[in-house]
């Protein structure tokens, strides 16, 4: 289901986390971290609901040449 928005406490943990795991090694405000952080929300915005399905999103979305 998209989220319009608006996340709740607990989706806002996992979106962290998400980032966190898939792009802690890059600097906080650098180019690759917010395009990442980017990549994150419009999956959670159109309706991605977990770290796992994010994370095979963007694994799918590298794959693909």
């Amino acid at each position: 289901m998209p989220h319009h928005g608006f996340a709740r406490p607990e989706q806002l943990e996992m979106l962290s986390k998400a980032l966190a795991e898939l792009g802690g090694h890059f600097p906080p405000d650098s180019p690759e971290g917010e395009a990442l952080a980017a990549k994150i929300m419009a999956l959670f915005e159109s309706g991605t609901d977990t770290l796992e399905e994010i994370k095979k999103a963007l694994n799918d979305r590298d794959a693909t040449p």
